[in-house]
């Protein structure tokens, strides 16, 4: 089954979270010390209107367990959903001038982080995400879903590659260089995403 995050999710979501963006936990708390930007992270995401908030999160449950997550937003908000976290490096950082890079173009919804736990890797879990995310993005009425992949990652670069995204240029994030990849959503497929959600509020 795969859900809205809420906040009480936090205790499963964040170490999955960390295990994927690696050392941009670091980046996005300001502290090199792991347990410590795990803490920080968990915060975040109980809290509203940032990056990793359990808003922007999708979860998958399996027999009752949450094993995997999905964290997607707006392009658009991208530098509004730093501004918390930023704020908070730069005081655990001591670094006033303390900045995070933005990730995302404006112009698409974006999948910050997919992350599924080892034990149920192989069983599809990631693809199933991917396409509750990309029927997010769709309701919402946007055309265009794009994340990043590290470049040395080329198992996660084939994944996403089956569910429909395409490298079209390389970025630098972090002193890493990422594969910035797109997936188009048809102008029929987001509006017959979002007739479904009508119809479905309908009957609600």
């Amino acid at each position: 089954m795969i859900r809205q995050a809420v906040r009480s999710d936090a205790g499963k979501a964040v170490p999955l979270i960390v295990q994927a963006i690696g050392h941009l936990a670091f980046v996005l708390t300001g502290t090199n010390d792991i347990q410590e930007a795990a803490s920080v992270l968990n915060d975040f995401f109980g809290q509203e209107d940032n990056r990793i908030s359990y808003q922007n999160a999708l979860v998958m449950e399996v027999e009752g367990e949450l094993v995997g997550v999905a964290i997607l937003y707006d392009g658009a908000r991208a530098r509004e959903l730093d501004v918390p976290l930023e704020s908070a490096a730069a005081r655990k950082s001591g670094n006033s001038d303390y900045s995070i890079p933005t990730e995302p173009e404006v112009s698409e919804f974006y999948l910050d982080t997919l992350s599924v736990s080892p034990r149920y890797r192989g069983k599809g879990y990631g693809l199933k995400l991917i396409e509750a995310g990309c029927d997010r993005t769709g309701k919402l009425g946007h055309l265009r879903m794009a994340l990043l992949v590290e470049i040395d990652k080329a198992a996660a670069k084939r994944l996403y590659e089956r569910a429909g995204f395409r490298a079209d240029y390389t970025k630098r994030i972090a002193g890493q260089e990422y594969f910035h990849m797109v997936r188009s959503l048809s102008g029929g497929e987001a509006q017959e995403l979002s007739h479904r959600a009508r119809q479905h509020a309908g009957a609600e």
